[in-house]
């Protein structure tokens, strides 16, 4: 009896679940698409300036997948993403397009741009401000905090992009062995512990804790530093960075000049010149002037002598041949050898006088405190406390202070603006960087000009 229960059951339930198969239910629901995302001015705007002459693609609406998944990463603000590409295009793909041609930079630009709104923070307090992936893709953080109208905030964000591109042109030609070699043992693949300070890193001829990491990052953070910082300060920073350092940071720079000429035809000055013209033209930036330079203290002197044979091909004003000529002249019975405008700090500096006669040689120097104005331009004084050497003693005997007492009044009661010779956008690359001028805000016919003398060992 139990048995044949179970079978007619048995049966009941392979009835019931065969119609239930065979039935066929509607469902009440209509699928949707809930990304409401349209084309827009943005858009338009990236295929115009990036897509369309350089095949760019621009990421810009938020993808986890795009950035490392254990960290929460704010998405991009989108006012910010065109004057952010805008920077991109204007002081990244256009200099180089202009020194290295249309065929360079459209063969070797990353095709793919990821922006996003904060920074990448590590579990050490370090933030990335951009990443490389591949050759193929740029990824810049902190996209949020972008303000045009602050040149230094440019200046961060190309940083960036010039270092990561600096990486893709290092996959497709082989950064030289001998550049390695320059600080080989000294890389530091931990290179943000705490013992790894900036100090340490330059005094080993790092131009970053971070370009102790490896070979790749040391190369990426010099030359994109000599185009971004400017040449004056890479000099500058070497040469604070020490006796030892300093050959290994030119060593450096010139690999580096030697690779972009070797292997892509490229000018790192001239890439320099074109980088400073962006910033100044249309980013309004002083960060690579002379007067910039002078308050950094990149200089270490003017040389203000005209008898010399690069006063030969450069306009000398009545006024300069008026005040040095009497000093140029001779000292009294003695022989001027030199004439200098040496800047000890950006505050301070002396005129330093250099004469005598054919067995002995002296100096006279006047010390000035700087200041700089308002409205930018730079005042003069002769310091109220001078310095305790001879030369002192010397500046102030009569037959030397009755040839050099107009020049002193001339700089004491004068405003000037501190310039290049020639402006960027009309000097010429041999000699970039190579003058300045203090030229009179009051007679724009007067001006004291000179070679650029820097600080070396």
């Amino acid at each position: 009896m139990n048995t044949m229960l179970k079978i007619w059951i048995g049966i009941g339930l392979t009835c019931c679940l065969s119609y239930s198969c065979s039935k066929e239910d509607k469902l009440n629901y209509t699928l949707q698409n809930y990304d409401t995302f349209e084309s827009g001015a943005i858009d338009d705007w990236i295929a115009k300036n990036l897509t369309d002459p350089y095949n760019i693609e621009v990421v810009y609406r938020y993808q986890r997948n795009m950035h490392d998944v254990n960290k929460n990463i704010a998405p991009a603000d989108e006012s910010k993403v065109v004057p952010q590409m805008e920077i991109v295009k204007n002081a990244f793909l256009e200099v180089y397009s202009k020194i290295g041609g249309e065929t360079f930079i459209k063969t070797y630009t990353p095709k793919q741009f990821a922006l996003f709104g904060s920074g990448d923070y590590d579990p050490d307090g370090s933030v990335k401000g951009g990443t490389a992936d591949g050759g193929r893709r740029i990824t810049l953080y902190g996209l949020n905090g972008l303000d045009i109208t602050n040149p230094n905030a440019v200046l961060g964000n190309l940083q960036v992009v010039h270092h990561e591109f600096t990486h893709i042109i290092n996959q497709n030609r082989i950064i030289p062995a001998e550049f390695e070699k320059v600080c080989v043992g000294d890389y530091y693949s931990n290179w943000n512990a705490q013992e790894n300070t900036q100090q340490v890193a330059r005094e080993l001829g790092f131009i970053t804790p971070y370009a102790r990491k490896n070979v790749g990052e040391d190369f990426a953070e010099t030359l994109s530093h000599l185009i971004v910082r400017g040449q004056l300060f890479y000099d500058d920073y070497a040469y604070r960075s020490g006796e030892e350092a300093y050959p290994k940071f030119k060593e450096k720079e010139a690999i580096v000049r030697d690779y972009m000429t070797q292997y892509f035809n490229i000018d790192v000055t001239q890439l320099q010149m074109e980088f400073q013209r962006v910033l100044e033209g249309q980013y309004n930036s002083d960060a690579l002037t002379f007067g910039s330079a002078v308050n950094s203290n990149y200089i270490d002197a003017l040389n203000w002598d005209i008898r010399s044979d690069w006063s030969l091909s450069k306009d000398i004003s009545q006024k300069q041949q008026a005040l040095l000529n009497p000093i140029l002249d001779g000292l009294g019975n003695y022989v001027t050898k030199s004439i200098q405008f040496q800047f000890v700090s950006s505050t301070e500096a002396t005129l330093y006088i250099e004469f005598g006669d054919d067995n002995n040689t002296w100096g006279a120097s006047y010390d000035f405190t700087i200041a700089q104005q308002d409205d930018g331009t730079f005042k003069m004084a002769l310091s109220e406390t001078q310095g305790e050497d001879d030369s002192y003693s010397y500046a102030n005997f009569s037959y030397i202070i009755s040839d050099t007492q107009a020049l002193i009044d001339y700089l004491e009661s004068t405003s000037f603006t501190l310039d290049w010779d020639a402006s960027i956008t009309e000097v010429a690359p041999q000699d970039y960087l190579k003058y300045g001028v203090f030229k009179d805000v009051s007679d724009p016919n007067a001006k004291l000009l000179g070679p650029v003398i820097l600080r070396t060992y």
